[in-house]
């Protein structure tokens, strides 16, 4: 379900316990893990940090996590966990507009744990985002918009606005768990992006680091839908919706 939340106070929390799994669970979530990487996918196991509780009041948004690791989180994502033991991961991303009204979709690298997936820019928080058990998911989303395709969200001479405006949690074992979003509206064209993008992919392959996303799909906002759907990708859960009420929304 997607809420809008723009303009509510948002309390994210982490009070830095671990999920504590059953020995054979975690026997399998090892092993799991194993096989993705022996498959040549290019992960590692990392912080996660998990929702164990939420709320969504007239004026605030309050979400509580735990931690976790990427392994646990992958193991969730594809195979499943009881409900005790499930890893609802907390992460943020940012829906991007052009000036002249396309949304920016990105697929997923070959070397990404899940390739081809058709999602937003954004990622995981990680534990630099997290200052006396308080998460700052705007750094969380600032961050990774600059890793993955090269905008900087704090360029008051590329915004035309930026404002966190959307909560994404999912239904019960669907990755992600929890992600908020923020809506930027950058003063680049499509066309404008897309050298932007194909350059950094260039330094990126130069410098033999970390690519997210091999391509990018530009959807007129007007008929996102319907040419999102006829792109024979897999996609996130939260794509289709959060187009939608930001279609409604603006």
């Amino acid at each position: 379900m997607i809420y809008v939340i723009k303009d509510k106070e948002l309390k994210l929390l982490c009070n830095n316990s671990l999920i504590k799994l059953p020995l054979d669970l975690q026997e399998k979530i090892n092993n799991h893990f194993e096989n993705i990487k022996n498959s040549g996918a290019n992960v590692w196991n990392g912080e996660v940090f998990c929702v164990t509780n939420y709320k969504v009041e007239d004026n605030y948004v309050e979400i509580v996590c735990k931690k976790s690791d990427y392994a646990h989180y992958l193991y969730e994502e594809r195979i499943g966990c009881e409900k005790q033991y499930e890893c609802r991961n907390l992460s943020g991303g940012c829906l991007i507009e052009t000036i002249d009204g396309y949304y920016i979709i990105g697929e997923l690298d070959d070397s990404a744990s899940y390739p081809n997936m058709l999602q937003i820019p954004g990622g995981n928080i990680d534990k630099t985002d997290i200052i006396n058990e308080k998460i700052d998911i705007e750094k969380t989303i600032i961050r990774e918009i600059k890793e993955e395709v090269n905008i900087d969200l704090n360029d008051k001479n590329m915004m035309i606005s930026n404002d966190i405006n959307y909560l994404y949690i999912s239904e019960e074992g669907i990755q992600p768990g929890a992600q908020i979003f923020s809506k930027a509206k950058i003063k680049m064209t499509a066309d404008e992006f897309k050298k932007h993008f194909k350059d950094y992919n260039t330094y990126l392959k130069e410098n033999n680091l970390e690519i997210e996303f091999k391509k990018l799909y530009f959807v007129k906002k007007e008929k996102a839908i319907d040419d999102l759907n006829k792109l024979n990708k897999p996609k996130r859960y939260y794509l289709v919706p959060l187009l939608q009420i930001d279609m409604e929304q603006n």
